[in-house]
């Protein structure tokens, strides 16, 4: 069985699609990771932005959308703690754990964010047999 991945993604308002594509891309070869084999996760803040199920087709992927309560519950897991998003969505990085959660109980953070100005992205690894939220 080929490894599972979710691609976490944190991102300010207005995402653009063509950005966020290039950006996931880049990412996820400096990681060796193949995009066939991820899924993209991100907050269900976020479900209502054009930009990011744009960029999930130019891409070829799905996306899940999580809850607060499912990224909270990795929190404890996620080295990157910043101060802004903690005291927004009450995690230290939307990215870190929304990768974490989409990738299911006892995955592992592969890659930890990665931030441009306006979009962040960290990857996790799927434990093999482990549920999906």
């Amino acid at each position: 069985m080929s490894a599972h991945y979710a691609i976490g993604i944190g991102a300010r308002r207005d995402i653009d699609a063509r950005e966020l594509a290039g950006f996931v891309r880049d990412v996820a070869a400096r990681h060796g990771v193949d995009l066939q084999s991820a899924t993209l996760a991100t907050i269900e803040a976020r479900g209502d932005e054009p930009g990011l199920r744009d960029a999930a087709r130019l891409l070829d992927m799905g996306v899940v959308f999580l809850s607060l309560e499912n990224l909270r519950a990795r929190d404890k897991d996620v080295p990157t703690r910043s101060a802004r998003v903690e005291e927004m969505f009450g995690v230290g990085s939307v990215a870190e754990a929304a990768a974490l959660a989409g990738a299911g109980s006892g995955s592992i953070l592969l890659a930890p964010r990665v931030a441009t100005t306006r979009l962040a992205c960290a990857i996790a690894r799927a434990k093999e047999g482990g549920e999906s939220p």
